[in-house]
């Protein structure tokens, strides 16, 4: 009796095993390669509009296990602010950062939502610069520290390989402004920008 038990088991685990194979639709651990276009929002502190632009992000990363994800993840955006600021002509807005992504993940599910927060670097140059007017400064960058809180949700179309939307808010200060010529540290200028996301994400 127990040696036909045995044989039954292994005679249905080869049948049994492509569609246990089959039922994983998605997977979240190891490394992940994305790449996305965004658009982009900028808000400095007392000014009176948000300017806006678009750009390209790349971004790797690694899943520890299920659920929790490492990354590395960089973007640029070109953002056209032609008048009504202090600072106008062609702002190029940058973000570096280190953070994490937390999947609400189940294997056998095509969709996995997750949330992510991530500490890092925000950059702008302005070229073809103007200050209140005045065309005498012609390249002018600035930078500072930034925290980022995100989520988004990624659709699975092959077990390694998802489409990607997200959303990411981003705050921090600048505090170092570069003139070419001079350069002020030690500021405080308070600034929010928001990134929308679409793209793919692959394990290979």
């Amino acid at each position: 009796m127990m040696k036909a038990s045995r044989l039954l088991v292994a005679a249905l685990v080869p049948l049994l095993a492509p569609s246990m194979a089959s039922a994983q639709l998605s997977t979240t651990r190891g490394l992940s390669l994305g790449v996305h276009v965004q658009g982009t929002s900028l808000k400095v502190e007392d000014a009176n509009e948000t300017n806006s632009g678009g750009g390209l992000g790349l971004r790797v990363g690694y899943g520890f296990n299920r659920i929790v994800t490492g990354f590395i993840h960089v973007d640029g955006a070109q953002i056209d602010v032609a008048s009504g600021g202090t600072i106008t002509g062609k702002w190029n807005l940058g973000h570096g950062e280190i953070g994490a992504r937390f999947h609400f993940a189940n294997s056998n599910r095509r969709l996995v939502p997750y949330l992510e927060g991530a500490a890092g670097a925000r950059v702008v140059t302005v070229s073809e610069a103007t200050v209140s007017g005045s065309p005498d400064v012609e390249d002018i960058s600035f930078n500072g520290g930034a925290v980022t809180f995100g989520a988004g949700l990624s659709t699975f179309f092959k077990k390694r390989a998802a489409f990607d939307v997200s959303l990411k808010w981003t705050g921090g200060t600048f505090s170092e402004v570069d003139l070419g010529d001079i350069a002020v540290r030690n500021l405080d200028i308070d600034a929010t920008s928001f990134r929308f996301g679409i793209g793919l994400i692959f394990w290979p």
